[in-house]
């Protein structure tokens, strides 16, 4: 017995310390003879992830996710901060010596990832344009963060959540409504984004059309025209909105008083979570589609 749990441990720490083969998004093929791997994040929906694989001690380096701009040392989940929205802190991230850096393309300019390659880091790109890459995602990240089957495993249960959602939700009426992100000046997001694929599994389609600007500005009148059933905005900006809609009176929206406040902050957040803010939606939505009239 005691010789079969040493070869036992013996093989269980070939597996931990086994070489480490994965493809990025854009097709390059990663290999390293060894994990664990040093990680830093430059999009917050990839901090998370990795953190529900359970290396968090591996993430050495993180953007900053608060909602305020500010010199952030750590990360609301706690992680030093290397990078936010606009810059990287370049000498920070040097001196970090990170095996990979994981970017977001949907979310990091192309000069920034250029300018990361030419400093010599290894730079992982994740593209995300329908809601079934997150569930390949998880799957990338399980095998860089050395978890493989737990990366496997957490994709599988991804893929069945979808199933379930657009069983449950995506039959009957359907809405229109109007997705909010900024209101002076107004901007939105266009029909093919990921929120709004997430909002369609919901029965609810969004009145702007697909398009390649993520957030596009929209004119008030278009909305107007549009009379969407819902009018969707985040907290912060609640009150001002309520009365900035409750100028079009004969705006369905307005009319029926489907003006949404919802989280946008979750929501905003392009990883698995997304369906956790989106859920709740779909509950509330229902009753409205049940009482909808198509126009």
């Amino acid at each position: 017995m005691r010789f079969f749990i040493t070869v036992l441990s013996l093989v269980l720490a070939g597996w931990t310390h086994a070489g480490i083969s994965v493809q990025d998004d854009s097709g390059r093929r990663f290999e390293f003879s060894s994990a664990p791997l040093k990680l830093v994040s430059l999009a917050p929906h990839v901090t998370d992830i990795l953190i529900g694989l359970g290396v968090r001690a591996q993430v050495v380096g993180v953007v900053d996710d608060h909602e305020s701009r500010g010199a952030h040392a750590v990360s609301l989940s706690g992680l030093p901060v290397v990078a936010d929205a606009f810059s990287v802190n370049e000498e920070r991230l040097l001196a970090l010596r990170p095996d990979i850096v994981i970017v977001w393309a949907e979310g990091t300019p192309v000069t920034r990832i250029a300018r990361l390659e030419r400093l010599g880091f290894r730079v992982f790109v994740l593209k995300t344009q329908r809601l079934d890459d997150l569930a390949r995602q998880l799957e990338q990240l399980g095998i860089l963060a050395g978890q493989p089957a737990l990366g496997k495993q957490q994709a599988m249960a991804f893929r069945e959540r979808l199933r379930l959602m657009k069983q449950q939700y995506n039959k009957g009426p359907r809405l229109r409504y109007f997705y909010q992100v900024w209101r002076q000046p107004l901007y939105s997001l266009h029909g093919g984004h990921l929120l709004s694929q997430a909002l369609a599994l919901c029965g609810a389609d969004n009145i702007l059309p697909a398009g390649k600007i993520a957030a596009p500005l929209v004119a008030p009148e278009f909305v107007v025209q549009a009379n969407p059933h819902i009018i969707l905005f985040g907290k912060d900006d609640a009150a001002a909105s309520r009365a900035f809609w409750s100028r079009f009176p004969s705006m369905r929206a307005v009319r029926d008083q489907h003006l949404l406040v919802v989280d946008d902050l979750r929501l905003a957040r392009p990883g698995p979570v997304l369906l956790d803010a989106v859920e709740p939606l779909c509950r509330q939505l229902q009753p409205w589609r049940a009482s909808a009239t198509q126009k």
